[in-house]
């Protein structure tokens, strides 16, 4: 019994350094599985970011097709309001010497060395400057035209006449009802949509299905971090350019990084007025 009591008293416990030692081991590896975690958690949403950014460039790039491809299909007729909202972006666009710095020959500013999403918005207007718009795919309405060819312009959508759908189709910056649609993004880039005006009663929109009712949310509220630069080819008219090049840009602040993210596509198309 006494040798048992002995050999008890004779062990030794850790030292506070040895204690001390195993703390640190401990939080250094929990820092280390914290800071991967969160690497890949940022990696994901990074991802998942650009990939909502793509979808929105893709969605104005085919808008941009859309119409021109339609303003083909229908150059004949002059009530075709793929001919008006075409001929609002040729006219509209800028020229090559309007646009190009003559030392370095940049395009408008260098969105890949900006401080901040704010800059477009802020540092000279560049949107207003530049003519920057966004296109609402949402209205983008196939014509209807009688079996003679000539344009219904009886024709409302959403109590909108047709005619009056080209000021809610083409978001321009420099224009009065577009000043307030442009703003850097709160998350990333992507437009907003609003309740449009509508002439439908109380009664008639009860009537309506679920479907319905949502297809009511058809007017821009909102486009964050992104915006189409067009840009002819001839320095005197460019309404006369032989092709445009379309710059759909976008911008924003990923997560876990301090500079901004940007993706720029350019989509060229040629003008269908010069080209036989």
């Amino acid at each position: 019994m006494r040798q048992k009591l002995e050999k008890q008293s004779n062990r030794r416990g850790d030292t506070l350094i040895e204690v001390m030692l195993s703390i640190s081991i401990f939080a250094m590896v929990s820092l280390l599985t914290i800071n991967m975690m969160n690497g890949g958690i940022n990696t994901a949403q990074r991802t998942l970011e650009a990939e909502m950014a793509r979808n929105e460039i893709d969605g104005q790039a085919d808008a941009l097709r859309y119409i021109h491809n339609n303003y083909v299909a229908e150059r004949n007729m002059d009530n075709s309001q793929f001919r008006k909202a075409w001929n609002t972006i040729t006219q509209k666009a800028m020229r090559p010497s309007q646009v190009k710095d003559g030392e370095d020959n940049n395009v408008f500013f260098d969105i890949n060395n900006m401080e901040s999403c704010e800059e477009p918005y802020e540092g000279g207007n560049h949107l207003e400057n530049f003519r920057a718009f966004v296109i609402n795919p949402r209205l983008l309405i196939p014509n209807n035209f009688s079996d003679e060819g000539e344009h219904n312009t009886d024709i409302e959508y959403m109590g909108i006449p047709y005619d009056k759908l080209l000021n809610k189709m083409l978001v321009y910056a420099n224009d009065q009802d577009g000043k307030n649609v442009f703003s850097s993004p709160s998350l990333y880039p992507r437009i907003i949509y609003k309740e449009m005006d509508s002439s439908a009663t109380d009664d008639e929109l009860e009537d309506r299905s679920l479907y319905d009712y949502g297809a009511i949310y058809n007017d821009i509220a909102k486009a964050e971090g992104i915006w189409i630069n067009a840009v002819g080819n001839d320095n005197q008219f460019s309404y006369r350019s032989d092709y445009f090049d379309f710059y759909i840009r976008t911008c924003w602040l990923s997560a876990g990084t301090r500079v901004p993210s940007t993706i720029t596509t350019v989509v060229r198309l040629y003008n269908p007025e010069v080209m036989e």
